[in-house]
């Protein structure tokens, strides 16, 4: 199912990322966004920073988590190989649970028996560790649109951060709106939130309906949000075929295979795969396809 908030996240940090940098790693002196498009790395990080910390430059990497991953710590670490491997410079690695999950505990270790391979430091943040009231008291308001999904985040302190939001941006329309809608969608989430404070917030953002509806930003972030509701749920049934198949044919690869094919979101390399597998003869030329096809 489409998901919001990841994409919600990037964009949040696309405009404010410099203040936010800070908030999520103090100390730390934003320097530039890398452009994770051009990365020699084939990698599908969410969010690359160059900084200054600790009286050096430093690669910070940001992954965002709306939910439990078993391989999270792993697939920091793969990410964190990729950047030191290209940057040369120190990695910082972090990953931000946006609502309540099961997390993984820094450092990553691989053992040999005793002895240790990789100890693999890498930092956790739950949002709904944060004290909401901290960040208003502060006025610190690049970080108000994600204030419904931290703690001690009631009516009072929301609608206090809404007042600000809206006196702040009074001159910029498409910038307030942009924040209302981000503001929105983590509230609509949010577990931290009772339902009876959620619906007096609720009522204080429906007095701008009209203008998040007029807003070619949200206009355009709900018709994104709809067409990638189309592809992600071709690709869940793809994948779910595809397992479904390799489940009746070979049972013993399956589970070995099961997170790669979860992983994979090109339509076109699960259909392939589907194909190819149908048509193979044994076990060992199935994962021979699989392992060419799948990310």
């Amino acid at each position: 199912m489409y998901q919001p908030y990841d994409n919600s996240m990037k964009a949040i940090l696309k405009e404010d990322a410099a203040d936010i940098v800070l908030q999520l790693l103090p100390g730390a002196i934003f320097v530039d966004v890398l452009d994770i498009e051009v990365l020699r790395s084939a990698l599908r990080v969410d969010r690359v920073y160059q900084i200054y910390y600790q009286d050096r430059p430093h690669i910070l990497h940001l992954e965002f988590q709306a939910s439990s991953d078993k391989e999270m710590a792993q697939r920091l670490l793969f990410y964190h190989v990729g950047l030191w491997r290209d940057y040369k410079q120190p990695v910082i690695s972090m990953v931000i649970y946006l609502f309540n999950a099961q997390m993984p505990t820094s450092p990553l270790l691989e053992l040999s028996g005793n002895k240790r391979i990789i100890t693999f430091h890498y930092h956790v943040l739950a949002l709904w560790t944060l004290d909401a009231r901290e960040y208003v008291q502060q006025h610190r308001l690049s970080m108000y649109t994600l204030l419904p999904a931290m703690g001690h985040a009631d009516a009072h302190v929301l609608l206090q951060a809404l007042e600000e939001l809206v006196e702040y941006y009074k001159d910029s329309e498409a910038k307030l709106a942009r924040r209302l809608l981000w503001f929105g969608t983590f509230l609509k989430r949010a577990d931290t939130v009772t339902l009876e404070d959620k619906q007096k917030v609720r009522l204080r953002l429906d007095v701008f309906d009209k203008l998040l509806e007029e807003n070619d930003f949200v206009l355009k972030q709900r018709a994104l949000g709809e067409e990638q509701g189309k592809i992600d749920g071709e690709v869940e049934a793809s994948q779910q075929i595809l397992l479904d198949i390799l489940q009746t044919r070979y049972p013993a690869l399956t589970e070995h295979i099961r997170t790669r094919v979860l992983q994979t979101r090109q339509v076109e390399k699960l259909r392939e795969a589907i194909k190819l597998i149908v048509n193979t003869s044994d076990e060992q030329n199935a994962h021979l396809v699989l392992d060419s096809l799948l990310t």
